[in-house]
């Protein structure tokens, strides 16, 4: 009951460590006499008294659950080769057109490999998924519609397609299109387009 003479509150807080509500008293005046105002220009009133942080520069590996400042736009291609889609036998499709066929497999490409050697007339290499498709290849034939005769000879049981499961550069992502816009909030997946985009570092907000 002393608080005007001793400079504290009701709670006994000093006067200095009291918040000032002052940016509420239009608000408080002019609801007054009502129970509650509508939600939107609560809303509205307490963003109007926030400041937005200054955005930093962020690595891609601590984005999880921050807001992107920064439309992230791709520079390059996902995936930036084309690879098969399966594991199987990379093969020129006119050699797989009457079928079955036998032909010499003459080279392995596994996923993160590159190609030693093109793919000719009556050859095939054997591919695995995700691994880059070699030169003259234009056809993956699935390992389910193979059957090995001899370590070097495959039997082809079924015609290959042209193009057939083989995905193109870019085919996840092609560059020059806009992955997130300012403002996105990014999850762990998120975080990991970032990195696959090569957009290692980035503006984002920082944590308050």
């Amino acid at each position: 009951m002393h608080g005007d003479l001793t400079g504290e509150g009701p709670n006994n807080e000093p006067e200095s460590q009291r918040v000032n509500h002052s940016w509420l008293q239009p608000v408080m005046w002019r609801y007054r006499n009502e129970s509650m105002i509508p939600i939107e220009e609560a809303q509205a009133t307490v963003l109007a008294a926030c400041s937005p942080l200054t955005p930093v520069d962020s690595s891609c590996k601590q984005m999880t659950g921050r807001v992107l400042a920064q439309d992230v736009v791709a520079s390059e291609n996902v995936p930036w080769f084309a690879n098969s889609a399966v594991d199987g036998f990379a093969v020129r499709m006119n050699d797989v057109q009457l079928v079955p066929v036998e032909l010499r497999i003459v080279d392995t490409v596994a996923a993160g490999a590159e190609p030693k050697i093109a793919v000719n007339a009556g050859e095939a290499i054997r591919i695995m998924t995700g691994a880059p498709i070699p030169p003259g290849a234009d056809a993956v034939v699935m390992v389910e519609d193979s059957e090995l005769v001899s370590p070097g000879i495959v039997r082809l049981t079924r015609a290959a397609r042209p193009h057939e499961a083989i995905r193109d550069a870019g085919s996840d992502i092609m560059a020059g299109h806009t992955v997130f816009v300012a403002g996105t909030v990014l999850n762990a997946a998120g975080a990991g387009v970032l990195a696959s985009v090569n957009a290692r570092v980035v503006q984002a907000y920082p944590r308050a």
